[in-house]
């Protein structure tokens, strides 16, 4: 099981800015497979079951993480720039993850990224 990290305040924005924004794209198995978009930043661990995601502008707006796998689905939310939060599931070995990041000012909907196909696993059925 992959160790949880604790991150809190600005010391630990910048260093999850200066640790998961220099992978650029999909990063391997074990670092995650981590996206991009102007205001979040989010990465989804098979090993562990933990979406990671962080808010990076000062727009007042939040980043969150949506995902959905055989019958289930989630959201793991970063409050506010800066914020940084890891959300951990026990989802089913060897399935097809789908996820997106989104950007949301309250309850309005500002912009997502492409969705995502992935696995829950380093193999799907």
């Amino acid at each position: 099981m992959r160790a949880r990290r604790v991150l809190t305040g600005l010391a630990a924005t910048c260093l999850t800015l200066t640790g998961v924004l220099g992978v650029a794209g999909t990063a391997s198995a074990d670092d995650g497979e981590c996206h991009e978009i102007k205001g979040g930043y989010a990465c989804w661990y098979h090993y562990g079951d933990i979406f990671s995601v962080l808010d990076t502008e000062p727009d007042g707006a939040h980043a969150e993480v949506t995902w959905q796998t055989w019958g289930r689905s989630g959201t793991c939310k970063s409050i506010g720039y800066g914020n940084y939060n890891e959300c951990n599931y026990d989802l089913p070995e060897g399935k097809t993850l789908s996820w997106a990041i989104s950007i949301w000012d309250g309850n309005l909907f500002v912009r997502k990224s492409p969705t995502y196909i992935t696995c829950t696993s380093e193999a799907c059925i």
